[in-house]
């Protein structure tokens, strides 16, 4: 599946290359994030996270993301999710939307991890359904007119490497690199069929055995319905994770 993903992106990017011009338009924008997880059993978890997303670095507003998904473990090292995400984007940038877009997601998700020496691999495949607001000016103030029903795969690799030792412990720092690639499909799709990727470098520590911290790096690709133009964000990223157990149980 991951080399069909890989090969599907790579075919559309060259045809798009082959068939219009395109324009890049390259911002510097910082991302806040925030993800955490409610154990409530060793099988079963509610997982959650909310992303404040500025441009300028932080002198516009970009967008505001929020998700939460009920997840199942199927074993050690594969987990299964369901869940909702919501988000709201504002005009910012080089290449700024129109007006605001609200937008309602559901997905599935299906997760696997393994480790090779001390670098546990994480592959994540995502797929969404999405209905993103069509805004409009009406009676001078806007508002939206339609819903419009979309659908997008995702695939996300990462890996995870201890730096003062095989496991990662407690006040121990961390690199993570990972890469994620997005690709639209179904009804109302332009010339976008790739949609984005993700390229990210950071650096972190785990405080607590609960609690991990991260600022790093991301190059984010995105290209536009009309596949002629693509916006590049450079992006400044700081990630919060905290996990939670219900009383009763232990990891």
């Amino acid at each position: 599946m991951l080399r069909h993903l890989i090969l599907a992106a790579a075919l559309t990017l060259l045809a798009s290359a082959a068939n219009a011009q395109r324009e890049t338009f390259e911002n510097v924008n910082a991302w806040f994030s925030w993800f955490g997880d409610i154990e409530i059993d060793p099988k079963w978890s509610i997982d959650f996270d909310a992303s404040l997303r500025r441009s300028g670095p932080v002198d516009e507003q970009g967008q505001f993301l929020w998700r939460a998904s009920l997840r199942r473990n199927l074993g050690a090292n594969v987990r299964v999710a369901v869940g909702y995400a919501g988000s709201d984007t504002r005009p910012y940038g080089k290449l700024p939307i129109a007006f605001r877009t609200p937008e309602h997601r559901i997905f599935e998700q299906l997760q696997l991890l393994h480790r090779a020496g001390r670098v546990q691999f994480t592959h994540r495949y995502r797929f969404e359904q999405r209905w993103n607001g069509r805004v409009a000016v009406v009676g001078g103030d806007t508002a939206v007119q339609n819903w419009v029903r979309t659908s997008r795969l995702r695939y996300l690799a990462r890996a995870t490497v201890p730096l003062q030792g095989t496991t990662l412990e407690p006040r121990e720092w961390f690199v993570n690199v990972a890469n994620e690639v997005m690709l639209n499909f179904g009804a109302n799709i332009n010339q976008n069929v790739f949609d984005q990727n993700r390229t990210q470098l950071t650096v972190g520590r785990r405080l607590t055995s609960d609690v991990r911290l991260e600022v790093g790096y991301m190059d984010h690709l995105v290209l536009r319905p009309s596949g002629r133009q693509v916006e590049r964000n450079h992006t400044i990223m700081t990630t919060l994770t905290t996990a939670f157990r219900l009383p009763g149980h232990s990891r």
